[in-house]
C-alpha cells in the first residue's frame, strides 16, 4: 500500500511539474512566440515578415479592386484571389512549423521525466 501511495504522488508531482512548464505556452500568443525559441528563428522571422508584406499586397489589390474601372475589375480581382491563397498558405506554414517546434519541445519534456 505504501508503495503504491508513493508513486502516485511521484506521479502528481511530475505532472505539476509538466503542467507548469507547458502552462507558458497555452496561449496562442505563448503558442506562437516557441516559434521564435528554437535555432531556426530566423527562418521564422522571414515568414512572419512575408506574411506582413502579403498582407500589404491583399489590401492593395482589395483596394484596387473596390476602385479599379470595369475592364480591369477582372485581373484585381485575381490579383486578390492569389494574394489571399498566398496568404493562407504562409500562415499555416508559420503554424505548422510551431506545431513541429511544439511537439518535440513536449517529445524532449517527456522523456527526460521518463529517463528519471
Amino acid at each position: 500500500m505504501k508503495i503504491e501511495n508513493k508513486i502516485k504522488q511521484d506521479l502528481e508531482a511530475q505532472s505539476k511539474e509538466l503542467d507548469a512548464l507547458m502552462a507558458e505556452s497555452n496561449t496562442l500568443s505563448g503558442y506562437l512566440k516557441l516559434g521564435f525559441s528554437s535555432q531556426m528563428s530566423w527562418l521564422m522571422k522571414i515568414g512572419y515578415a512575408l506574411a506582413i508584406l502579403i498582407s500589404a499586397v491583399l489590401i492593395y489589390c482589395g483596394y484596387r479592386f473596390f476602385t479599379a474601372l470595369p475592364d480591369e475589375q477582372i485581373f484585381w480581382g485575381v490579383c486578390f484571389i492569389i494574394s489571399v491563397q498566398v496568404q493562407v498558405t504562409t500562415k499555416l506554414w508559420i503554424y505548422m512549423q510551431t506545431n513541429r517546434i511544439y511537439l518535440s519541445k513536449e517529445l524532449r519534456l517527456l522523456a527526460s521525466h521518463k529517463q528519471l
